[in-house]
């Protein structure tokens, strides 16, 4: 029978593995001090594009998401990514708002959220205007 960590509060970063590696068996996924990284590829719908993600969990810390194999292109020559952090990673919620918080399984929320987020972003490319809400960087 499987572990269920709902309801724990803080979520340590073994628990947070293990759920993960439970319930999401189709992702290639290291331990690492602290943490764990994880690796697949996502396909937010049945007419998108397939990108490579990595997630990077580290103990009391946001999971930092990468699209992997410069996937993402700006809509203009040298633009922005919108929802997209200086050092590339994906914006998926708003961390003063505490939409994740250490208490909240990766595999239940910011996986999910990834889809999401390449959804708006497929839209964004086409149209020009980001639907999917939040915060402006």
């Amino acid at each position: 029978m499987a572990a269920d960590f709902r309801g724990t509060k803080k979520l340590t970063a073994m628990q947070q593995y293990l759920d993960f590696k439970q319930n999401l068996p189709g992702w290639q996924i290291q331990s690492r001090p602290n943490g764990f990284s994880a690796k697949s590829v996502i396909q937010p719908t049945p007419l998108s594009d397939y990108y490579t993600v990595r997630v990077t969990y580290k103990q009391d810390c946001s999971p930092v998401i990468k699209v992997l194999n410069n996937q993402l292109k700006p809509r203009q020559p040298k633009g922005k990514i919108k929802h997209t952090y200086a050092d590339g990673s994906l914006c998926l919620y708003y961390p003063k708002a505490r939409e994740w918080t250490p208490n909240d399984l990766i595999s239940e929320t910011i996986v999910p959220w990834i889809s999401v987020w390449l959804y708006y972003y497929e839209l964004w490319i086409a149209t020009g205007n980001w639907l999917g809400g939040g915060i402006e960087h």
